[in-house]
């Protein structure tokens, strides 16, 4: 039995279903980053940080991102790790401290109440997913309702 769905059309069907996973991946990275960020301002070491340079760069035309390197003491040994946040519109200025919170068992990893952690560009990942699947889908539903070409 033949499909009643054409090559090119079971191609776009594909490629909707591949930018639904695309999105809902984006979703479910966004839900475990939040967790995991919460979870470490809630029970994480407190410290203060000191921010020591600030970096701001665009990852599209309407979307654009700080990164934070910041100097940070937990027992002890001094760290300087990078931050960012997933959507910021913060300014913050070389010498600014910040409250930190550290992960007590890998202390690198640390962040600050106001959404900022060590996960750094990977906090732009879900963003960077969900865009991506909702173009491929858009085109995809797209070219499935203009029908096959005509040549």
């Amino acid at each position: 039995m033949e499909s009643p769905f054409g090559r090119r059309e079971l191609k776009l069907v594909l490629a909707v279903v591949l930018g639904t996973l695309l999105v809902g991946g984006g979703m479910l990275l966004t839900v475990r980053l939040d967790e995991a960020i919460d979870e470490r301002v809630r029970v994480g070491a407190e410290t203060t940080g000191e921010v020591v340079h600030v970096e701001r760069f665009r990852i599209s035309r309407s979307f654009a991102a700080t990164r934070l390197t910041v100097d940070y003491t937990f027992d002890g040994v001094r760290y300087r790790e990078r931050f960012s946040s997933e959507l910021d519109e913060s300014e913050f200025r070389v010498g600014e401290l910040l409250d930190v919170r550290v992960d007590r068992a890998d202390p690198t990893r640390a962040a600050t109440p106001d959404g900022y952690a060590t996960e750094d560009l990977l906090l732009q990942a879900p963003t960077v997913l969900a865009g991506v699947g909702i173009v491929v889908i858009v085109i995809s539903l797209a070219l499935i309702r203009t029908g096959p070409r005509r040549d």
